[in-house]
């Protein structure tokens, strides 16, 4: 909560008193996505951590129809057999792609599990 310095204290709900939440973004190398119809539906996310590639979650939300449709345009070109984490993961919808594109999210935290929370799709870049 923030409050504006020369307000003084209210009971009742007013603009002096705001609540602010903290985004943090980062890129982190897509490893799989869940197929939609007219794209992706989810991207599967890891992060480096020494030698390891290790999941961080997904992100399913921040992306338009066409967004989603020249996503699933380039990640269909690294398909993989199998997914590139050091431990496996069980997701039976899961596209497994070669590690070659980052996705540019922005989160509100990290869980104690490790995963993002309340992330949300920016953009897409190829390594």
């Amino acid at each position: 909560m923030s409050k504006r310095a020369d307000a003084p204290y209210r009971s009742d709900r007013n603009e002096a008193w705001l609540k602010i939440k903290a985004v943090q973004r980062g890129k982190f190398p897509v490893v799989g996505f869940i197929k939609d119809p007219t794209g992706v539906a989810a991207l599967y996310l890891r992060k480096q951590e020494g030698k390891d590639l290790v999941y961080m979650g997904k992100v399913g939300t921040g992306r338009s129809p066409t967004t989603s449709s020249q996503i699933r345009k380039a990640l269909d070109t690294v398909v993989s057999p199998k997914q590139k984490l050091i431990k496996a993961i069980r997701k039976p919808k899961a596209t497994w792609v070669e590690p070659q594109f980052f996705a540019d999210v922005e989160y509100r935290d990290i869980t104690s599990e490790g995963l993002l929370r309340a992330s949300s799709f920016k953009g897409l870049t190829r390594k």
